[in-house]
């Protein structure tokens, strides 16, 4: 198993920040894929939240990933089909602070067979924190 964590403080509001990561169909602004909604929320929940399934798009490959649960506290998801990693979870907490929030973004999972795992680290590494460090532009141009 592998843990990847990155940790930013961003000048935003908790509720900003879950609005701007649970609009998939934009989500390419933050990642280097491509996220489409191909089952949408659970009945009740936010536009993008518990139950939606998005089809992410990178490099090629194509995979699936449900939200597990959401709100202005927490993004949880999950790779399904254990493709192309297995056991995925990824994580993004939210806490509130004065002006800011820090965002605390965490993925696990096992590498597959013929993915080096110090490789799928380096890469989801740089992609969580690449994602963390657009997000905070948005909010504080500098």
């Amino acid at each position: 198993m592998i843990s990847v964590n990155y940790q930013k403080t961003i000048k935003a509001t908790p509720d900003q920040i879950f609005t701007k990561l649970i609009d998939h169909p934009n989500l390419d602004q933050l990642f280097n894929a491509k996220f489409e909604v191909v089952k949408e929320q659970n009945l009740n929940e936010p536009k993008g939240g518990k139950g939606c399934i998005r089809q992410v798009s990178i490099l090629g490959v194509s995979f699936l990933e449900e939200i597990v649960t959401a709100n202005n506290h927490e993004i949880r998801y999950r790779v399904l089909n254990n493709f192309p990693v297995k056991n995925h979870l990824g994580v993004i907490s939210f806490l509130a602070q004065n002006d800011a929030t820090t965002v605390n973004y965490t993925i696990e999972c096992q590498s597959p067979w013929y993915l080096p795992r110090f490789l799928l680290r380096k890469l989801l590494s740089n992609d969580i924190r690449n994602c963390l460090n657009k997000l905070g532009a948005m909010y504080d141009p500098r």
